[in-house]
C-alpha cells in the first residue's frame, strides 16, 4: 500500500476519532461548542475539502472530507448544547468570516477560494479561542489533540503539493495548536477556578 494512502486513511480515522471525542464530550456536558465558530467551519471546511479534492490532493483530502461532515453535525448540535457566551466581538468575527466568502462566490478562482477558506477558518477560531481563554474546560482537549495529529498526517499524505492543497490544513493546524496551548496553559499550569 502506498504510504500516502496509508497516511490519508490514518488521518481520516483520526478525524472520525476526533469527531467521536468532541460529540461525546458535548453530550456529557463537558464541551460547549460556539455556534458562530461551527457555522463558519461548516462552510469553510466544505470549501477546503472541495478545493483540495479538485486540485489533486487525493488521500490528503480524506480527513478534510470527514471533518466537513462532522462540522456540519456539530453546528446543529450547537443550537441545543452550545455556549450562550456570545459577545459583540464574536459577532464581528462572524461578519468578517462571512464577508470573506463573498469574493469566492464572485470568482471562479480555486486558489482564491482555498486561501479565503483558510483565512475564514482561522477567523472562525477566534470566538472559540476567546471562549477557551475564559473557560478552558469548555473545549475537548482530546479532540483538539486528535485534530492536530490528523492535520499533520493530512499534510504529509497529500499526493500533490500546491498552495491549494496544503494551505487549508496548515492554517487549521496552527489554530488548533493555539487552542491546545491555551488548554494546557490554563487547565494545568494556571489551574483556573472555573468548573
Amino acid at each position: 500500500m502506498d504510504i500516502k494512502v496509508l497516511l490519508g486513511i490514518t488521518a481520516a480515522l483520526l478525524a472520525a476519532g476526533s469527531a467521536y471525542l468532541y460529540i461525546r464530550d458535548i453530550f456529557r456536558g463537558n464541551t460547549k461548542p460556539h455556534i458562530f465558530t461551527w457555522l463558519i467551519w461548516s462552510i469553510v471546511t466544505v470549501i477546503g475539502f472541495l478545493g483540495q479534492w479538485f486540485t489533486g490532493a487525493g488521500a490528503g483530502s480524506w480527513a478534510t472530507g470527514v471533518s466537513a461532515v462532522y462540522t456540519v453535525f456539530v453546528f446543529f448540535l450547537a443550537f441545543k448544547y452550545g455556549t450562550p457566551d456570545i459577545t459583540t466581538f464574536d459577532k464581528i468575527c462572524l461578519g468578517l468570516a462571512l464577508v470573506s466568502i463573498i469574493p469566492w462566490l464572485l470568482t471562479d478562482n480555486i486558489v482564491l477560494s482555498v486561501l479565503l477558506a483558510a483565512f475564514t477558518d482561522v477567523v472562525g477560531f477566534v470566538p472559540t479561542i476567546r471562549k477557551t481563554w475564559r473557560a478552558p474546560k469548555s473545549e475537548s482537549f482530546g479532540s483538539q489533540l486528535f485534530d492536530a495529529v490528523k492535520h499533520t498526517l493530512s499534510i504529509l499524505s497529500l499526493q500533490s503539493y500546491s498552495l491549494t492543497t496544503w494551505v487549508y490544513p496548515a492554517a487549521v493546524l496552527g489554530a488548533k495548536l493555539v487552542v491546545i496551548a491555551e488548554i494546557v496553559l490554563l487547565r494545568w499550569v494556571r489551574k483556573p477556578v472555573d468548573k
